[in-house]
């Protein structure tokens, strides 16, 4: 029966969001999952305000129709070490990821729904599983300024991934919207916080579809390169060209 009341709370909240949004962008077709309403009040999807033309705000969520680009902030997590993870939320794998953010898994997968990212419908059968993954191609931006005047850069250059015991930089990655997934009424992202994975994840809402996805032996933070631990970030989130 939870589970049961779980989907219908979900059904009727992207239902109600979707009508919001219809006046700026088509809605797109139905998701491959359906998300649970969260149970803890401080993750719970927050009203979608319009603030420009074209232009809406999702709590710290910024969501741009006319460019279908999503912005949110974050920090530095990481200056130094070996990664798994571009980003996860301030609750997650800490330990293991270049960036950190306090915006929720849930919401953010609400905002690429309203955008119209379609997540795959063949999800990888473990972490680290050597299958490519699969899913609408995205172009992670980061900034370190704020302003009209901010200058975006590709995620992975600040990354590095050893080949043959040497260090060399990442020239691109190709990363793909999956989508999380619901598992006994929980909707895994939002449980570990994992959002966007550089070694095959498929419980986190972006993956590396690029050869060495597989392994979490190879990539490194590009050390020199990183601004100190705690340093704010913008995210910009939009289609791969």
């Amino acid at each position: 029966m939870k589970l049961i009341r779980y989907i219908v709370a979900a059904v009727v909240l992207v239902a109600t969001t979707f009508t919001v949004f219809s006046h700026a962008v088509e809605a797109p077709p139905p998701p491959p999952v359906i998300m649970p309403l969260p149970e803890e009040p401080t993750s719970r999807l927050p009203p979608l305000e319009k603030i420009g033309e074209g232009k809406f705000r999702l709590g710290d969520i910024l969501v741009n129709k006319i460019e279908r680009s999503i912005s949110f902030p974050a920090q530095v997590n990481m200056d130094r070490g070996l990664l798994e993870y571009l980003l996860v939320h301030n609750k997650g794998k800490t330990h293991e990821s270049l960036l950190r953010t306090m915006v929720a898994p849930y919401n953010l997968q609400i905002a690429f729904m309203l955008l119209g990212f379609e997540g795959t419908e063949q999800r990888l059968a473990m972490q680290g599983a050597a299958d490519t993954p699969k899913g609408d191609r995205v172009s992670i931006l980061l900034s370190t300024t704020t302003g009209q005047t901010a200058t975006l850069f590709p995620a992975e250059s600040w990354l590095a991934i050893k080949t043959d015991e040497a260090m060399t930089d990442v020239s691109s990655i190709n990363w793909v919207f999956t989508g999380s997934y619901v598992d006994d009424g929980r909707f895994l992202a939002q449980e570990t916080g994992s959002m966007a994975a550089i070694w095959h994840d498929p419980v986190a809402l972006i993956d590396n579809a690029s050869p060495g996805g597989e392994s979490n032996r190879i990539w490194f933070v590009k050390q020199g390169t990183v601004p100190p631990v705690g340093t704010p970030v913008t995210i910009t989130i939009k289609p791969a060209k």
